[in-house]
């Protein structure tokens, strides 16, 4: 990865991508099972260096409106300067249920229950991901979908 992007972006897309084919487990928090939310919870701290009591496992709920300002809103989501969080309200009560991120080479990764794990997926393949991708495609234009940055003067300040 170029050093076009900034260092804790460079950082957290390695974290992320370190997760890939992490078993999916609801609530589970690490590398032995892990859920959408606390994938990126958890690469955000570690990104930073974190501990638990400092940055708390959070849900998507939290993540996507901000809590602690742990996110901003994305300005310009076309362009990858930044990782991107995606979050998802499927059935529009205004809880966020789902999360994925979009990674500097605008590939994504979340936790799939369908799959059963951490995946990585590519929207302009035709391979088996082809499915995968459609499971959040639809929702990322319009009332469905939030999207946001990392806050890390927030984080670290």
């Amino acid at each position: 990865m170029t050093n076009r992007f900034p260092r804790r972006e460079r950082r957290l897309n390695q974290l992320l991508l370190r997760s890939v084919g992490v078993p999916y487990r609801f609530g589970g928090r690490g590398m032995t099972g892990i859920d959408c939310s606390s994938l990126l919870i958890r690469a955000i701290r570690m990104s930073v260096r974190q501990t638990v009591a400092k940055l708390p496992w959070m849900t998507a709920n939290q993540i996507a409106l901000g809590h602690r300002d742990i996110t901003v809103p994305a300005t310009d989501p076309s362009t990858p300067s930044a990782c991107l969080l995606a979050f998802f309200d499927w059935d529009e009560d205004d809880i966020y249920e789902h999360a994925a991120a979009r990674l500097l080479d605008k590939t994504w990764i979340w936790a799939s229950t369908s799959v059963g794990r951490v995946i990585h997926v590519d929207p302009c393949s035709t391979t088996t991901w082809d499915r995968q991708w459609r499971e959040i495609e639809g929702a990322l234009d319009g009332s469905k979908s939030t999207l946001r940055i990392v806050n890390w003067l927030g984080l670290v300040s």
